[in-house]
């Protein structure tokens, strides 16, 4: 690019849940005017009432241009194999798993297999692979994967909730620890956490922010700029100084409310998520997708033999 203005671009982002500390590096790129200073307008869009649309969808049907998502929505549309649209996963938010099925641990439930039991009733999302990967954890620890009762006509919101109150309807739920776990530590609420890494499942990237690469209106240059402003952003959510510059933006764009101590100590447990090292930040590695799709393969949940790893990511955006 030369050092001639570039010319004036507006991007419409859809975030994957309510503005949270996974968005730190969104907001703070927002607020501190660095997509301003690359002469980009961005909007950051919250999740539809009731979640009704998710941001793939949006981004499928043109409502927006990007989307935050987790890895196997980048999966299933490439299965689906829709004209026009190719979502394909462009900046990694984490660089690690950061989520959990847990229980409390008054439940009783202190063992992933004790899901399996007859009358136990997980709080499902309703995602993509999600209730088959509850299943293998469930598997693996020895369990009856069949035993799990999925509930998925829950609200998104309210799972956790029922989960921590008892004796409404759910009993285990995943969560992203760094938001629902903080929440649970500040309340002196012990949990049984089970990460599905060890339960031998090599979860993908999650969240991941997406572009559709079939749309030829989206230039590369948009696209560099956009990315470059938001790592530094994420870089910025990492530095001590710099994160209550995210805690200030993000407080009156929370919903519900959220206090200011949750929000330090939710971004000081995700910050190391975003990368510790300058080169890190947003960047994905070939085996980490290839060690998610053949999981997913081997499991008979996907069943298209000639899906290509390579289309489904991209680092070519990043600085």
């Amino acid at each position: 690019m030369s050092d001639a203005t570039p010319e004036h671009a507006t991007l419409r982002v859809a975030l994957d849940w309510t503005p949270n500390t996974l968005h730190s590096g969104l907001y703070l790129a927002l607020t501190q005017d660095l997509y301003k200073s690359s002469n980009m307008t961005v909007h950051l869009l919250p999740p539809t009432p009731g979640y009704t649309t998710t941001p793939a969808k949006l981004l499928e049907t043109g409502s927006v241009d990007l989307a935050i998502c987790p890895s196997e929505s980048c999966i299933a549309y490439a299965e689906s194999r829709k004209p026009f649209f190719h979502l394909q996963a462009i900046y990694a938010i984490c660089q690690r798993d950061a989520s959990a099925i847990v229980t409390t641990k008054a439940s009783g439930l202190n063992k992933m297999s004790d899901l399996g039991k007859g009358g136990v009733k997980y709080g499902s999302y309703n995602a993509r692979y999600e209730d088959d990967i509850v299943k293998a954890m469930v598997e693996h620890d020895g369990g009856d994967g069949k035993g799990l009762e999925v509930q998925s006509q829950e609200g998104k919101l309210s799972l956790f909730g029922k989960v921590r109150k008892g004796g409404e309807g759910v009993d285990a739920t995943w969560v992203f620890m760094p938001w629902e776990g903080v929440q649970a530590q500040m309340d002196g609420e012990e949990l049984n956490v089970f990460k599905p890494e060890q339960y031998g499942v090599p979860y993908g990237y999650s969240p991941v922010i997406a572009r559709n690469a079939a749309r030829e209106d989206l230039s590369d240059d948009v696209l560099k700029r956009f990315i470059a402003a938001t790592q530094k952003g994420y870089q910025m959510a990492t530095v001590n100084e710099k994160r209550q510059g995210a805690v200030d933006a993000l407080m009156p764009r929370c919903e519900p409310r959220q206090t200011e101590e949750f929000l330090k100590k939710s971004l000081e447990s995700l910050s190391s998520y975003f990368g510790t090292n300058a080169d890190e930040f947003g960047r994905m590695e070939k085996e980490k997708w290839e060690k998610w799709v053949g999981w997913l393969k081997k499991r008979n949940l996907i069943k298209d033999a000639d899906l290509k790893v390579d289309e489904l990511f991209s680092n070519e955006y990043l600085p």
